[in-house]
């Protein structure tokens, strides 16, 4: 299937709007990126999307250097905001197009709260967790990330090991609280036959 999207190329706009909200996720309000972000942060709602290729392998991608919040770390294919007037399903589906070219049918498969600073800056997020799958070439774009990794599912756990410190840390939350092998692959991981 070819792809017709065309990319964004403005990066990060420190006047958007965001959906504030509480560590429940109900949301309370709007805020600019900017103040979102600043200092402590305020919370907001935001979103991870895992993307399947059409060979299940699973899209990494690495985030621009210009990124104001852990630029040249690994994330998980799209990451971003949901904006006012839009559901994750829908923000994960135009961060798709607008990062990746491709276009996807997402599920929500989890969320949480999390806060995480870097210097005089945090992500201070209620996010959803999604996943889905595309036949559509990835192309990425470079305004938003500098690189693509393509893994399988036996793959993903090594490379993930040999590059811990350079993940963002809401990847490395959602890899604590969910097993990406059994939802993302859909694998049917057998449970432990020791005793406890």
């Amino acid at each position: 299937m070819k792809n017709t999207f065309q990319f964004v190329k403005s990066g990060e706009k420190k006047g958007q709007l965001l959906i504030t909200c509480d560590n429940k996720g109900n949301p309370t309000g709007t805020a600019t990126r900017f103040d979102c972000h600043r200092g402590n942060g305020i919370t907001h709602l935001a979103f991870m999307a895992f993307l399947l290729d059409e060979k299940n392998n699973l899209v990494l991608t690495k985030r621009a250097g210009n990124k104001s919040l852990w630029p040249g770390f690994w994330d998980t294919s799209v990451v971003s905001h949901v904006l006012p007037g839009e559901t994750p399903k829908q923000a994960a589906l135009r961060r798709s197009k607008e990062e990746l070219a491709v276009s996807a049918e997402f599920k929500i498969f989890g969320e949480f709260y999390y806060q995480a600073r870097q210097n005089d800056q945090s992500e201070n997020e209620y996010c959803y967790l999604l996943s889905g799958k595309t036949e559509q070439k990835v192309i990425p774009n470079q305004v938003e990330i500098s690189e693509i990794k393509i893994v399988n599912s036996d793959a993903f756990s090594e490379f993930y090991k040999r590059n811990l410190i350079k993940f963002t840390p809401w990847f490395n939350i959602t890899l604590k609280k969910y097993n990406l092998e059994k939802i993302i692959w859909q694998k049917n991981i057998k449970p432990s036959s020791r005793s406890v």
